[in-house]
């Protein structure tokens, strides 16, 4: 078998300190035959070499060879890169270990990604050696310094390719050399073509011992080790031009190798002859190598340690350290609870000064201070504690985002770390000051952190043992680590849990810690996993039952989830109330759950601990939310998703999460209670989570209700844009909430073909209510006013919409109205053909038009910044003029128009993007998007092969604010032909056939999945001499 990896171990003196890694090395589970350890003795004046030889002796896959003294790893090193027979090469000191599966796992991720470099999760036995967790908390199957932070992880001991590092010429310095890992890392990290990250198991352990071990001292000899940054430097910089890169790779260097030494505790530990020699070393090469971009990405401390540095005050700098030093991080429990299988734990953190060092405080005895941040005018400054003698007011306006804090799970025995999911917020508590104006403001960082027994150890279940609860809190130049101790008095702690085998503990030891064991005993009774609530009154009988037996046929069993038929005005919210399900789902009688819908919908939701689960929803002839269900959303947001576009109930909230904020479905016929419920759930909610990729829920046909008059469906909107104004704070999730009702509930009604035929009394009735809603809202709208930024993220129309509107003129309103309902996509087949490999090339050309004509657009003169504006024939001179002043921005802008090819399944209308390559075509004020797209009717189904049935293909135009979609088939490039490609076989079901055809009467382009006809049988002899007699 060939060498897979050759693990490299330089030795000198090791004696028994070898025994610990031998061993790890013993219990690879990859076969010995294909790895070998390579040991490189440099010189050992002890047993180490009669040692080693016994190894070699005894494991046909150890070698040992022996080089003169050079006194540091560097040329064992590159002896061994020279004569390694593996594939990769794997460094490990001789005081370290690995994990036992730790060769098998990097190699293969690396071997399958043909990365150059693998690095594997660490541990470290000792506090003092930094780790870098976040590029370690999950596995990166291939990654660059460009697309991960591998500048945190700069240790030589990984896995590399050896032709790699052979072909590139990378060695490490010879001799004595602190920091000789950056010299061999840095050109191996840039020139890599792929790095692999190990990041769900630990391979490699750091191991504290009596006495040291590690060759990197705390005291440095001052103009050596600035020799050492420069040569480190100079190889950066034959890897980078200058700019941002570089720069963050410096201040990487900065922090790590040279602020380490001179901030606490390290700085203060040297006397005062070697610390100003140090000082001014390090300076030194600051000034050499230090662009002003490395200063400019420091914040808040870093930046006061730098000045201190920069303008040459080391006395200064030692009172800073001493200031320091007593900062640290004081986390308090606010709860701990079993939620959805997790230990949830919340806490309220702060940066507390008075305490003994980076982890303070200690003890509850600690006098402890709160960090105070100085609030002058809209500035903000760093705590005057910190900073008063030393340097100017260190202005931390900027960094306030900086305020954070990450958690994590510690092994109290192996030292193994997983970090953990959490969720953080900030709020600054103020106060005012004695001196005039100022106010002393202090930051509080509020967390939410889940601890997955079964899922938190990199996806697997956690080992036996204690695990402690750590809280790193971070800020401007601010970095300290906390345990959660005890908060308020009425604290409990849960009582212990046994779930998949694990019983699961949590108690206050020095902080919040867990501990879990293997056991037999029986999980306790659990109540069911939904309740789904389906209101009855009022409702066709027929409804029901097919709501009901949508029911009958999941595939969650029928006694983990339980049905309550409900009169309309009885729907539960939690407990105490009906039900005991641990999420709920309404639904309307009428709709119909896919078989798989509550165990597909329930797993989600477990999976990714969601408050909520929001299901793909199909409806036939009925808009649906297509943009948020385009894909899987684990972690939704109303800033980053389309969520404001899906307020109905139809989705599965936990009922836990339900009762903690006091959230019930209101009474019926309460205008937009749907949606005041949702909304607030869904802001309220930790964690929504959005199942995109197959479709849970077919929604039934829309059901009679009387219409709600005017003032009290827009009363209830006033009062339903408060709340939301309550609950958030201007930016982007308030204005796609605002947007949302400014598009369905006021625009919608204004726009529709139905507006121009309303009655005109009717019609000034609507518009009165809605410029009532316009009128209050923008700066002068108060708490339940619509905000100026989503009016103006409208589209141009409906802008103008809005101001006519406002204006009080209807006889434009209705102008505009239908001309705006006549704006279609047009679009234009100009191929169909099957490819060789079964898939179905499509492509077409399409453009947004009116009734009398394309749409267009105007056009820039040359050098003209500004964006254009919609052109069309049929507009009046008076909404001409108004369109004039409505540029085409943001994604109306023509250059961001698109186009994808839709799959719709005529029977359930279940609808499926197919990946189109789009092209925009815009020229002398006409736009048009050409698109192409292979459809492969084994994946085409969101994966899925697609179901017997109709298939038609429709085209969705997204340009200049509209997105309109259009068959296609109709119309035909002279190209194309009138008939359309044969059948082929399915390709995942021979006995079906896949037939294009074009539809009666539209002449539209559809795909039938069936079986294939049956084939006529020839007429027999009589039957031939019957037609011939009839025939005469």
């Amino acid at each position: 078998m060939a060498v897979r990896v050759t693990v490299v171990v330089p030795t000198y003196n090791s004696g028994t300190v070898l025994e610990p890694l031998v061993g790890s090395l013993l219990r690879q589970t990859m076969p010995p035959e294909a790895f070998e350890v390579l040991f490189v003795d440099d010189g050992s004046t002890d047993d180490t070499p009669a040692r080693l030889a016994a190894l070699a002796a005894e494991h046909p896959n150890f070698r040992l060879t022996g080089i003169p003294n050079s006194g540091w790893p560097g040329r064992p090193r590159n002896v061994a890169i020279d004569l390694a027979r593996g594939e990769y090469v794997q460094f490990v000191d001789h005081d370290d270990l690995l994990g036992d599966e730790a060769l098998t796992r990097m190699y293969d991720l690396g071997r399958a990604n043909g990365s150059d470099i693998v690095i594997g999760k660490v541990v470290s036995t000792f506090r003092s050696r930094g780790i870098p967790h976040a590029l370690m908390s999950r596995t990166r199957a291939s990654c660059t310094f460009e697309t991960a932070p591998l500048h945190d992880s700069l240790t030589v001991h990984k896995m590399y390719r050896t032709a790699f590092l052979r072909e590139q010429g990378i060695r490490f310095p010879v001799g004595h050399f602190v920091g000789e890992d950056l010299l061999f890392i840095v050109p191996a990290v840039f020139r890599a073509a792929s790095v692999s990250v190990v990041g769900d198991y630990p391979c490699y352990y750091y191991l504290e011992r009596e006495g040291g071990g590690h060759t990197t001292p705390d005291h440095l000899d001052p103009v050596s080790y600035a020799g050492n940054l420069r040569r480190i430097f100079d190889a950066l910089g034959a890897e980078t031009p200058p700019g941002p890169v570089r720069d963050k790779w410096l201040r990487r260097f900065w922090r790590a190798d040279m602020v380490k030494y001179l901030s606490e505790p390290v700085f203060a530990t040297y006397g005062p002859e070697a610390r100003v020699a140090l000082f001014g070393a390090l300076r030194e090469v600051a000034e050499e190598y230090l662009t002003e971009g490395v200063y400019e990405g420091l914040a808040g401390l870093e930046r006061a340690r730098a000045a201190l540095v920069r303008t040459g005050r080391p006395d200064a700098l030692l009172e800073l350290t001493g200031r320091a030093a007593g900062l640290g991080a004081d986390v308090r429990l606010t709860s701990v609870e079993w939620r959805r299988g997790r230990v949830r734990a919340r806490f309220d953190a702060r940066f507390v000064t008075g305490g003994t060092g980076p982890e303070a405080p200690r003890t509850p005895l600690a006098p402890l201070t709160p960090l105070t941040l100085v609030r002058r005018g809209e500035r903000y400054l760093l705590d005057p504690s910190l900073t008063d003698g030393l340097v100017e007011p260190v202005d931390v306006t900027d960094d306030l985002k900086l305020f954070r804090a990450d958690v994590s799970l510690r092994h109290r025995d192996t030292s193994v770390v997983w970090l953990l999911p959490r969720e953080v917020s900030v709020s600054f508590e103020e106060t005012p000051a004695h001196l005039d104006g100022d106010v002393l403001v202090r930051p509080v960082v509020h967390g939410t952190v889940a601890v997955d027994p079964a899922r938190a150890a990199g996806g697997g279940p956690l080992d036996d043992g204690v695990w402690e609860v750590h809280v790193r809190l971070m800020g401007p130049g601010l970095d300290r680590y906390g345990r959660p101790r005890g908060g308020p008095e009425d604290l409990t702690l849960p009582a212990p849990a046994v779930l998949g085998g694990l019983e699961t503990a949590c108690h206050l030891d020095g902080g919040l810690a867990l501990t879990v064991r293997p056991t037999d005993t029986a999980p306790a009774p659990r109540p069911p996993k939904v309740t789904v609530v389906v209101p009855t009154g009022g409702a066709e009988p027929a409804a029901v039952r097919d709501t009901l037996a949508s029911l009958t046929a999941q595939t969650l069993p029928a006694a983990e989830f339980e049905v309550l038929q409900v009169p309309e005005a009885a729907r539960p919210g939690g407990p105490g109330e009906p039900g005991t399900g641990e999420y709920l789902l309404y639904m309307r009688a009428g709709d119909r759950l896919a078989a798989d819908a509550l165990e597909r919908l329930y797993g989600y939701g477990i999976a990714h601990d969601a408050d909520i689960v929001v299901g793909r929803r199909a409806a036939k002839g009925r808009a649906v939310p297509r943009e948020l269900f385009s894909r899987d959303r684990p972690r939704a947001t109303f800033a980053k998703d389309p969520l404001a576009d899906s307020l109905t109930a139809d989705k599965l909230f936990h009922r836990a999460f339900l009762a903690e904020h006091g959230l019930r479905f209101p009474a019926a016929g309460v205008p937009l209670g749907e949606h005041a419920f949702t909304a607030e759930a869904s802001l309220r909610a930790g964690r929504t989570a959005v199942l995109g990729g197959a479709v849970c829920y077919h929604s039934g046909p829309e059901r009679d209700t009387p219409a709600v008059p005017y003032a009290a469906l827009y009363g209830a909107l006033r009062t339903l844009v408060g709340t939301v104004n309550g609950l958030t704070t201007p930016g982007g999730t308030r204005d796609r909430l605002h947007r949302r009702w400014l598009r369905v509930e006021l625009l919608d009604p204004l726009m529709g073909r139905g507006f121009p035929e309303r009655d005109e009394d009717d019609r000034r009735a609507l518009c009165d209510a809605i410029r009532d809603v316009f009128l209050n809202s923008g700066d002068g709208g108060g708490d339940s006013g619509l905000s100026d930024t989503a009016i103006a993220a409208l589209t141009a129309p409906r802008r103008v919409a809005v101001g006519l509107v406002t204006d009080n003129r209807l006889d434009d309103l209705v102008a505009l109205v239908r001309w705006e309902t006549s704006v279609v996509c047009r679009a234009r087949l100009d191929e169909v053909s099957w490819q060789r490999d079964g898939a179905l090339r499509t492509a077409f050309t399409a453009e947004l038009r009116t009734a009398d004509g394309p749409l267009g657009t105007t056009s820039p003169d040359e050098g003209d910044d500004d964006p254009p504006t919609l052109t069309s024939p049929g507009l009046s001179a008076a909404l001409s003029a108004r369109f004039a002043r409505a540029p085409l921005t943001g994604g109306a802008a023509p250059g961001r128009a698109s186009a994808v090819l839709v799959l719709r399944e005529r029977a359930g209308g279940a609808e499926y993007r197919l990946a189109t390559d789009a092209t925009v075509h815009h020229a002398d004020g006409t736009l048009t998007v050409a698109g192409s797209a292979l459809l492969d009717p084994a994946t085409a189904a969101g994966g899925a092969p697609l179901r017997d049935g109709a298939w038609d293909l429709y085209v969705r135009l997204t340009a200049l604010g509209w997105t309109k979609t259009a068959r296609l088939g109709s119309y035909r490039a002279p190209e194309v032909s009138a008939t359309p490609p044969p059948p082929v076989p399915h390709p995942t079901t021979p006995d079906r056939r896949v037939t294009p055809y074009w539809t009666t009467p539209h002449r539209d382009l559809t795909l039938r999945v069936a079986p294939p006809p049956p084939t006529e049988r020839a007429p027999g002899r009589l039957t031939r001499l019957i037609r011939r007699l009839r025939r005469g």
